[in-house]
């Protein structure tokens, strides 16, 4: 008579679970013997189910959890480091690059997500005087000779950007007036160039992830050591401007600092005798374009030919816009400290719950953003199951351990 009396209970509370009636109503007890999210995938691959409650505990791959919550969407800060040299112009056989180049990031502007962050970073400056140097390689004695050789135009990069990085809803309009209002002219003074922009998005107050974008069309300028030619001996020049292996250094120094700073690369025609530098920056400066890609083939960059330009940079843009922006979500820190062993992930739809699992290989599933392990980053499939739905939900699972593909 007691065992009947005891038995009642649970099995009106699995008729309850069954009916998808007041899952509260149940006991702790019988919480453990059934998957209230209605469903499990099993690792490698997803799972659809029911829906969770964040807060009041969560399932995941059969396992009850501590809790789970809403991942919050974070828009990334992206800044175009752009190359505006003489040679964005075009001429001795290169197409113009510049007229192109202003429609592609209109084009990319216009449908992008409006929340990107996006401010711009054209470089050279345009204070440098050029005309000194000539009259100084005629009379390279002249005492401010030595000043005017070791800049080169080198330093020739102003400390703020034209445009702030903020919501592209408000930045558009200025970055599209700045590039319908100004032209190609001078040197490319990389180095200084990236380390602004590095400094600027450093000191930028955002949650998400920050990238540099370098938009350009050849190799940077370098430090020349002195050379003599016949009877004359011309000084060493572009001393501030430093080597290839400084640039790579600086990517490599940012994308691995605290907060980081990651760098895409886009090489404009006429680039493609840099492409191994380039894409040692995109691997110092973690996005390069697949696992394989190396710098001696030059293919970890996104490098853009002659025939079909601005479509191909368009697509570019809009790619690297897309990776900036989509499927990037905080973990929600509490009063106590989130284990990031035992943390995973689903994707909430009208359809069910999805469930995925942390995929360091980046084609389907989720990881880290970066070693704060504070933001997580859908890919492949699992972002576009987001991304294919308005009001789809991100759902974060503490507590149970991390399932890796």
């Amino acid at each position: 008579m007691k065992r009947s009396a005891f038995l009642l209970p649970v099995l009106s509370c699995a008729s309850l679970i069954a009916l998808a009636a007041i899952a509260a109503s149940c006991s702790a007890a019988s919480d453990e013997d059934g998957d209230t999210s209605g469903g499990a995938g099993t690792p490698g691959g997803g799972g659809v189910g029911g829906g969770f409650t964040p807060g009041n505990g969560g399932t995941f791959g059969g396992e009850n959890c501590g809790s789970s919550t809403f991942g919050n969407a974070v828009p990334g800060s992206m800044l175009v480091v752009l190359d505006r040299s003489g040679s964005m112009s075009g001429g001795d056989g290169q197409p113009d690059k510049w007229a192109p180049t202003k429609s592609a990031l209109n084009a990319m502007m216009g449908s992008a997500d409006p929340a990107l962050q996006m401010g711009l970073l054209p470089f050279p400056a345009g204070h440098f005087d050029s005309s000194g140097i000539i009259a100084c390689g005629a009379n390279p004695s002249t005492p401010e000779c030595a000043a005017i050789f070791a800049d080169g135009g080198c330093m020739d990069v102003d400390p703020a950007p034209v445009v702030a990085v903020g919501p592209l809803s408000v930045t558009q309009g200025p970055i599209s007036s700045w590039l319908s209002s100004n032209g190609p002219s001078g040197n490319t003074p990389t180095l200084h160039a990236l380390k602004t922009g590095y400094q600027i998005l450093r000191d930028l107050d955002a949650l998400g992830e920050r990238f540099v974008l370098l938009l350009t069309d050849g190799e940077p300028n370098v430090h020349t050591p002195a050379q003599v030619v016949g009877p004359f001996t011309i000084p060493e020049s572009n001393i501030e401007c430093k080597q290839l292996a400084d640039i790579e250094a600086e990517a490599l120094a940012a994308s691995s600092g605290s907060p980081p700073v990651k760098t895409f690369v886009i090489g404009s025609p006429g680039s493609e005798g840099a492409s191994d530098f380039l894409s040692r920056l995109a691997i110092n400066g973690l996005t390069r374009r697949s696992p394989t890609c190396t710098a001696d083939a030059g293919d970890c960059h996104y490098q853009i030919g002659t025939s079909n330009f601005q479509q191909e940079l368009e697509a570019a843009l809009q790619q690297i816009a897309g990776a900036v922006s989509d499927c990037v979500f905080e973990i929600p820190q509490g009063n106590d400290e989130v284990d990031p062993d035992q943390v995973n992930v689903a994707v909430e739809t009208s359809g069910g719950t999805i469930e995925t699992y942390k995929d360091p290989s980046h084609t389907d599933g989720w990881d880290y953003t970066d070693g704060s392990q504070t933001k997580i980053q859908l890919y492949g499939p699992a972002c576009e199951a987001y991304k294919a739905e308005k009001g789809a939900k991100v759902i974060i699972v503490l507590g149970c351990k991390t399932v890796v593909k």
